[in-house]
């Protein structure tokens, strides 16, 4: 593919998305390669672009080493184009493959993704889209997340609005996206921050027990378990899996939002201790854990003996308090 995008130089076709085309092109002014995402047909401004390049001057505003960042967004004879940091490696959907990861690089890689929402969160700026699909691993073995903030503008963002509103509308493909929902999603509510502390809270449990929990045969089906299903524990699935992951993953899956995670930053040090209390491997240095700072704005886990006996209680509680009430993807999916 030949051409030139404003002072981008196309270099090839790598895919598309809800917006349009995408490629890999070469960004004439710094001398890097970027992901550039073009509109696929030429119109003049609209009010809809300029929402869409406030969005994107938004998310280009976040800059962090687990979030594939936005350089520049603009309109070139007629067309809309984002230019992204090219990011090379696997999803986490194609690493899972419907079985279990280890549970040491899942949780490392989680704890990546933890701190990258952390930063977007503080800049104001929430996923809402955020699935297997949208998390890479570079070979460095970085977690990488992908457009943020964008999710107005990608098939999956705009998959989980219509499926709210006409779940009935909605194909059984759309699974895959759906099933990564927050409770407040799927019917329809008001989202913040907290959303994707229950989207990385499902990621996670999958890729620790190889299940998505929610998963139904249709959409309307998947809908109904996130708003109401109670999945078994992961220790239940994966009985090597200490139990203080039952209860971190139990918090991030919460359907009421008063019970759920309340930040970023309080899951990422959940998972860090989660891992400190893996079976260690036999290259792994034997080190003393050190219990979580006490905070009483973010919250801490119990102690391990504790969590040990009430593990099971604090799952229940958490999961039914709402249910009362090596190619990667650069197109906006």
């Amino acid at each position: 593919m030949s051409g030139a995008i404003a002072h981008y130089n196309l270099l090839e076709r790598v895919g598309e998305g809800a917006l349009g085309d995408v490629y890999r092109a070469r960004d004439t002014k710094v001398g890097r390669t970027v992901a550039l995402k073009v509109q696929r047909e030429a119109g003049r401004e609209t009010p809809r672009h300029e929402r869409l390049i406030d969005d994107a001057r938004a998310a280009a505003t976040i800059s962090h080493p687990n979030i594939a960042t936005l350089f520049d967004v603009g309109f070139h004879d007629g067309r809309l184009y984002l230019a992204y940091e090219y990011v090379q490696g696997t999803t986490l959907r194609q690493q899972m493959e419907g079985r279990p990861m280890n549970a040491r690089h899942a949780l490392d890689l989680a704890v990546q993704v933890a701190d990258a929402l952390e930063h977007a969160h503080s800049h104001g700026v929430v996923h809402k889209d955020l699935r297997p699909d949208t998390i890479v691993e570079t070979a460095k073995g970085s977690a990488k997340v992908l457009d943020f903030g964008m999710s107005v503008w990608t098939r999956g963002g705009q998959t989980r609005a219509l499926a709210a509103a006409a779940p009935d509308s909605i194909g059984a493909e759309a699974v895959t996206v759906l099933s990564y929902a927050s409770p407040e999603q799927a019917l329809g509510g008001r989202v913040d921050a907290r959303t994707d502390l229950f989207s990385l809270g499902t990621i996670v449990y999958e890729m620790l027990t190889g299940t998505n929990p929610f998963a139904g045969a249709d959409a309307a089906t998947t809908l109904i378990d996130i708003t109401r299903k109670v999945p078994p524990a992961p220790s239940e699935i994966v009985p090597d899996l200490p139990k203080i992951v039952d209860v971190v993953i139990a918090r991030a899956l919460a359907k009421d939002l008063s019970r759920r995670t309340e930040s970023a930053m309080k899951l990422s040090n959940d998972l860090r201790r989660c891992i400190e209390n893996l079976e260690p491997r036999s290259t792994d240095p034997v080190v003393k854990s050190e219990p979580l700072p006490q905070s009483a704005a973010q919250g801490e886990l119990l102690p391990l003996e504790e969590e040990s006996r009430g593990f099971g209680l604090w799952w229940l509680v958490a999961a039914l308090g709402g249910a009362l009430a090596a190619t990667v993807y650069y197109w906006l999916k």
